[in-house]
């Protein structure tokens, strides 16, 4: 069952509708118009209770200020090295929104538009025209279809047509914590990927491959992440202890996830299915405190995001798949979350 009521409205008036899904479990997932947000995500634990496990904002007032949690980020998610890239013999200068870098589509980002959502069957189905201002050079027609099923599956279904050659790469950042305890280091994880992402010294990937094995990104079997996070040394220069990290996921078989997220102490996981090369595992060690939803403190560590995609910058790396579209090509694809108990 699908209903939709209003959550808010934006700075400038607009309304912004919600799109609530049900599953015969009693278990819902609720949409935005706004950023195409998933908002909430309500599913069973091992005790036969409900509990959210996206993070969220705590009203509609504070929406347009609220990090990209569940977001929908477009057309070009992450990054691109100094905004530049080339197609044939055109030359793109995108805007730079993270020092000389282009990240999540600057100020065209999908995840501060205002979507037109509608309920088509069993779907909610999001539109957007995506009118270029940040140097791509075409506009896109983009469509974002979120199913919610009886088996605790939510599919998002990406579909964008490019009307002029560009570089197509959406993803969802939702937060996402299985236990509700608001630090996510205790979750175990699994991530179908034996390789990671070189990087240049920005950060941004320079079309190499380095293998996770022996490293604190090795999660190529079941491994709780606080003691991988131990396990770092080097790994993380340093710094604050945390991932912002590029996998090339293996070739798996089909129906087969690419990642396993579990809490113990609820005893409820989350398998990841896509059909992308590529995902981003990301955790937040910096995020400023502010709350969320139902009056829940957020701060670090308080979610994870496992971003597919197409690999950050594989515009200008040819060894990597390509995110080039050409003038009316549209991109398809689909990324599954998966919730059960055990």
């Amino acid at each position: 069952m699908i209903t939709s009521d209003i959550y808010g409205r934006l700075r400038d008036g607009r309304e912004v509708r919600r799109f609530t899904l049900a599953n015969k479990k009693g278990e819902y997932v609720q949409i935005l118009e706004y950023g195409a947000i998933i908002h909430s995500v309500v599913v069973l634990d091992r005790h036969g209770g409900l509990g959210d496990v996206v993070l969220g904002c705590e009203s509609g007032e504070r929406i347009e200020d609220f990090g990209r949690s569940g977001r929908v980020v477009g057309r070009c998610a992450n990054r691109i090295k100094e905004g530049r890239f080339s197609i044939g013999d055109r030359q793109f200068q995108l805007q730079c929104n993270e020092g000389k870098n282009f990240l999540h589509g600057a100020a065209d980002d999908y995840g501060k538009k205002l979507w037109s959502g509608c309920i088509e069957g069993e779907s909610v189905v999001l539109r957007l025209d995506d009118t270029d201002t940040v140097g791509f050079g075409c506009d896109v027609s983009a469509k974002v279809r979120y199913t919610f099923d009886d088996m605790s599956r939510l599919a998002i279904d990406y579909e964008l047509t490019a009307l002029g050659d560009t570089v197509l790469n959406p993803t969802n950042h939702a937060y996402f914590d299985l236990s509700g305890t608001g630090d996510i280091r205790d979750h175990d994880l699994w991530i179908g990927a034996h390789n990671r992402v070189s990087r240049d010294e920005d950060g941004i990937p320079d079309g190499g491959m380095i293998p996770v094995a022996g490293t604190a990104a090795d999660f190529t079997y079941l491994r709780c992440v606080r003691e991988a996070m131990k396990y770092g040394g080097d790994y993380f220069n340093g710094g604050d202890v945390s991932y912002d990290e590029f996998y090339i996921l293996d070739k798996q078989e089909s129906g087969k996830p690419v990642a396993d997220l579990y809490s113990y102490n609820v005893g409820r996981g989350m398998r990841t299915y896509t059909d992308m090369p590529a995902m981003v595992l990301y955790t937040d060690p910096g995020r400023k405190k502010e709350t969320g939803k139902n009056g829940r403190e957020l701060g670090p560590y308080c979610g994870i995001c496992l971003e597919t995609g197409f690999v950050p910058n594989a515009v200008n790396c040819p060894s990597f798949q390509s995110p080039v579209f050409m003038e009316g090509m549209t991109l398809k694809s689909t990324t599954v979350y998966e919730f059960y108990t055990r």
